[in-house]
């Protein structure tokens, strides 16, 4: 077991994983992190130089800034901390690291699912928080982005409708970041590019075994077929959540596969 999983060099090789990624991405993602201040600097220069005035931001500009500079980040992180395990000398040295497959695959799981999303987005909000007292009236009187998010999640469970938006939220970003992973792991070059490749010529077969499925079988009942809305929704967030961890489930096998077949 001892070789396998040992609680005390798992953290030893985890607080290096954290160093590692500090060092490869750490740059990346405080200027990620701090995006509403350049897009603020930004509109306000163009408002300045064609209106001659100062420019409220709208709400939809900072959702979109934060969904670009999510995706960006989902899609980059893993190439940047990792990618370098595809190459012949930062391989080896990954290999030559004292510790096992299992303690290198969940540290590289932890860096991408937990420790960067709660960074980067400890960095947007506080950014948010920090524009919003010092300039309320162009940026936004009160924290936008999370009073927004609250209000709408508020509104849906007034309708009857219960939506866990960070669980949803979490499940999205590990699945997306770890697909980009696994990609960067696999693909010596283009990593990003070859990735969004395969994950659009596996979704155009997947949409297309579904349809063929559904049309045989008639498996999935329409929602006229239920009683009321909410044993539809019921259904929908199981089938959701089923979906997600299978997925989820199959990435984070195949990156522990390349982990453990990987070698220069």
């Amino acid at each position: 077991m001892n070789n396998i999983f040992d609680i005390k060099r798992f953290c030893n090789y985890f607080l290096y994983d954290l160093r590692n990624a500090k060092n490869n991405y750490g740059l990346s993602l405080l200027i990620l992190g701090t995006v509403p201040v350049t897009l603020y600097i930004i509109v306000q220069l163009f408002s300045l130089i064609l209106f001659q005035e100062v420019a409220p931001i709208a709400s939809a500009v900072k959702y979109t800034e934060l969904s670009i500079v999510s995706i960006v980040t989902m899609f980059g992180a893993g190439a940047k901390i990792y990618g370098k395990v595809t190459e012949k000398q930062s391989g080896s040295n990954f290999l030559m690291l004292p510790a096992s497959t299992l303690e290198k695959w969940l540290s590289m799981a932890l860096i991408v699912c937990v420790v960067v999303p709660a960074v980067f987005f400890g960095l947007q909000f506080a950014t948010d928080a920090v524009m919003s007292l010092a300039f309320p009236n162009s940026y936004g009187s009160r924290f936008l982005l999370v009073e927004q998010i609250s209000g709408g999640l508020q509104f849906l469970e007034d309708e009857g409708v219960r939506v866990n938006f960070f669980g949803l939220l979490a499940l999205s970003w590990a699945e997306t970041v770890l697909t980009f992973t696994l990609g960067a792991i696999c693909f010596k070059k283009s990593k990003v590019a070859k990735t969004i490749l395969v994950v659009i010529a596996a979704s155009f077969v997947i949409s297309i075994a579904m349809v063929t499925f559904n049309v045989n079988t008639n498996v999935y009942p329409n929602y006229i077929g239920f009683s009321n809305a909410s044993e539809f929704v019921s259904y929908l967030n199981r089938t959701i959540n089923i979906s997600y961890f299978v997925f989820i489930g199959g990435i984070l096998g195949g990156i522990y596969y390349r982990l453990r077949t990987l070698k220069h």
